[in-house]
């Protein structure tokens, strides 16, 4: 992908979140964030040649954080989730769903991909809610996807955020690996959700972020869900990974 296209991309990302930003921050807070994106936008070279080294712990492994310029992942929780996402996707063999068209813009190609919003070519769009595959699929994965069924849609419909979570379970079948990604403090009703235990998974991690430079650390959940979203950092201070694994 090249540097003209991600630029583009990020501009128009910027733009279309500023109205939202102005009302929920006011107008000096988002000033200070679009300024800092765009300092750390020419810094990211020199970002990526400092942190290339760097790893953070994940269920018992060293993994590096993915620093691409694409939605400023060296600057929030995408930096963990995309790597995770690629360990995950490692160690699989077979037909594999993305739910959400968000790896293709870090290199992973191949898979079929569900988005019932982004109409470009090689995307299904359907609603995960409402989806059925003709067959399951080996391998599923939704990052940083899922939270925003039902919430961020109109009309808001926020109990659809658990039906989507049964969905993507039931796209791999009886033998399927699921890997899923969720930002803590996005969606209210999805975090009283993990609270409950209305969501769960087989195997599930808890990460947050640990300073301004983006390290992150595995955390328990009651850390984890206590965190703001947009606060101390912007985006994400705490995501939550859930995954089915296949012996």
């Amino acid at each position: 992908m090249s540097n003209i296209h991600v630029l583009r991309t990020e501009v128009s990302r910027t733009v279309s979140a500023l109205r939202g930003s102005i009302n929920d921050k006011g107008v000096v807070r988002t000033a200070e964030r679009v300024a800092a994106v765009a300092a750390a936008q020419v810094l990211a070279p020199l970002i990526r040649t400092r942190r290339q080294n760097n790893r953070f712990e994940f269920r018992g492994e060293r993994l590096p954080y993915t620093l691409a310029r694409y939605n400023n992942s060296f600057l929030n929780e995408r930096a963990v989730e995309v790597s995770i996402a690629h360990w995950f996707l490692s160690k699989n063999t077979g037909r594999v769903l993305e739910v959400g068209n968000v790896l293709r813009h870090y290199g992973v190609t191949g898979q079929t991909v569900l988005d019932k919003y982004e109409v470009i070519p090689g995307v299904l769009n359907y609603d995960v809610v409402d989806f059925v595959p003709e067959s399951p699929f080996d391998t599923v994965v939704a990052i940083s996807t899922l939270e925003h069924v039902g919430w961020d849609e109109t009309p808001r419909q926020p109990d659809n955020v658990f039906r989507a979570m049964d969905n993507v379970k039931k796209f791999g079948g009886t033998d399927g690996r699921v890997l899923v990604t969720v930002p803590i403090g996005h969606n209210k009703v999805l975090d009283a959700g993990l609270r409950a235990g209305k969501v769960s998974f087989p195997q599930e991690t808890w990460l947050a972020r640990t300073n301004r430079r983006n390290d992150w650390a595995e955390v328990e959940p009651e850390e984890a869900l206590s965190r703001t979203y947009g606060e101390p950092y912007t985006g994400a201070n705490a995501i939550y990974v859930g995954m089915v694994l296949s012996d």
